[in-house]
């Protein structure tokens, strides 16, 4: 007798637990990720003549390494997988493409091919395996051999906009016979992925861009200290960062690092009105996040897995939404971080969160609470505007063309942006720009991610990745270097000093 009755293990399996369908899309993205993709598409697809409203397919497009024949079977077995207990990446089990898949629809098809070779793919039809269609002569339950590829017209026409020097290599998943959808709308589904892996994947989406029918995600950093990200530069108010805190837990074969964020947000941060409370039609885009992230948020190698509400210590109450907590992990530290197999929570051993109050934790969330209290009772206050720098501020030699006013910088546009237009028309830095540090020396670290924030902006513009767009890129960027050449120097002794 098999361990397994197949059919009745697939049915039971729907029913694993997934929060919803973003968190069963989420395990196709991670497997992307872990593919090397540096493109993830969410496609929609329609039957013919229907409404175009509610989706009859959904695909997941990536532009990774891609599998070979024998590799796109092992994929679609549950447990199937060649990174049993990897550690270094987003997946270990083996689990996450046939159950998030059939956790949305009976029917799933796995496309894939690697570079210089053929599309090749499997389908997998759970009204099929109800019906005998996969057992073989000896009786057992097999996945179907790899057949040549016959991508949808929707999924073709799709690359073909968007992949202009065509799909070389990587993975299509498929989902179809769409019997367990969230939303009813394409629009109402669309809009929860964008706004939760926005979040999710905010620190990988530098490497890997991540499309919902063409349109990008963006990033959003739930303790709103990345500067470039879109929610950061809505208004005025901005986070304020406490020192990071970092700490090694010894494990077999090495240490584990664990990283401690923590950022608290001036009252009015979710308010469109600053003298209100963020209540009804007063709350900006940022407080939906405010209201999902609330709690210490927890990552594993770059991915947010969840937000906890309570600890041994407190529980977080709707006024702790103005303080901000991040604990960042590797997956060496699954065990004792309690990561289920669809890494959708976690459950923390009493031993780390011993580890997380010596660390400090306790003493931080009061420190935090009490300067949210401070700023409520109007005892201090975080001005939204960094102090306008002096003229005779060493660094003036970088460029003569800067503002020479707080006043010029708020008639020249956003105080976020690290360069503008002075009054005679030049190109000038912005002193009042974080990167600054607002008044006195330059934070060479902020600074070094605003220069890469806009270089990753040039570099990702557009959907255009073609080699001539690649080859225009990289003429501009040298011929800036050549430009910048003479005053590297210069820049050098500033920074050092």
């Amino acid at each position: 007798m098999g361990l397994t009755v197949p059919d009745a293990f697939v049915r039971g399996i729907r029913h694993l637990g997934y929060r919803s369908n973003v968190e069963a899309i989420a395990e196709l993205v991670d497997n992307a990720i872990q593919a090397y993709a540096e493109h993830i598409d969410i496609v929609f697809g329609y039957d013919d003549g229907a409404s175009q409203k509610k989706p009859a397919q959904i695909a997941v497009l990536d532009d990774g390494h891609g599998m070979a024949s024998d590799m796109i079977q092992l994929a679609m077995m549950w447990g199937g997988t060649h990174r049993e207990n990897d550690r270094s990446g987003l997946g270990r089990y083996g689990y996450g493409l046939p159950c998030s898949t059939m956790s949305i629809g009976k029917r799933f098809t796995v496309v894939s091919k690697v570079a210089g070779g053929l599309a090749k793919q499997v389908t997998l039809d759970l009204d099929d395996l109800n019906g005998g269609k996969y057992t073989d002569d000896d009786g057992d339950t097999v996945i179907p051999s790899p057949c040549d590829a016959q991508i949808p017209d929707f999924l073709t026409d799709y690359i073909d906009r968007f992949y202009p020097d065509g799909w070389n290599s990587g993975t299509i998943v498929l989902i179809e016979k769409l019997d367990r959808l969230d939303w009813a709308t394409t629009l109402g589904f669309a809009k929860h992925l964008n706004r939760q892996f926005s979040v999710t994947y905010h620190k990988l989406l530098a490497s890997t861009l991540i499309f919902i029918d063409g349109d990008p995600i963006s990033p959003t950093d739930p303790l709103f200290l990345n500067p470039s990200d879109l929610l950061c530069q809505i208004d005025d108010d901005r986070a304020v960062e406490l020192e990071p805190v970092t700490f090694d837990v010894a494990m077999s074969g090495g240490f584990g690092k664990v990283l401690l964020r923590y950022s608290y947000l001036p009252p009015s941060f979710a308010s469109i009105d600053k003298n209100r409370d963020a209540v009804g039609l007063n709350a900006n885009e940022r407080f939906p996040v405010l209201k999902d992230y609330h709690g210490i948020i927890f990552s594993r190698n770059g991915r947010l897995i969840d937000c906890k509400t309570k600890t041994p210590w407190t529980t977080f109450i709707n006024n702790d939404r103005y303080i901000r907590i991040e604990v960042e992990f590797p997956a060496s530290l699954d065990e004792l971080f309690g990561v289920t197999t669809a890494k959708q929570q976690i459950s923390v051993s009493p031993e780390m969160w011993d580890r997380l109050r010596e660390a400090g934790l306790v003493k931080a969330i009061e420190q935090l609470r009490s300067r949210v209290r401070s700023l409520k009772s109007g005892r201090a206050r975080t001005p939204a505007i960094a102090p306008t720098l002096e003229r005779s501020n060493p660094r003036d030699s970088i460029g003569q063309s800067q503002p020479t006013s707080q006043a010029e910088i708020q008639q020249k546009g956003d105080l976020s942006c690290l360069l503008l237009r002075t009054s005679s028309g030049a190109l000038g830095i912005n002193l009042a720009h974080p990167a600054f540090g607002g008044g006195g020396r330059p934070d060479p670290i902020a600074l070094q991610g605003a220069l890469e924030a806009l270089l990753h902006a040039l570099d990702v513009s557009g959907r255009e990745r073609s080699a001539a767009r690649r080859r225009i890129i990289s003429e501009i960027l040298t011929d800036w270097s050549r430009s910048l050449d003479p005053d590297l120097p210069s820049i050098a002794n500033i920074l050092s000093s």
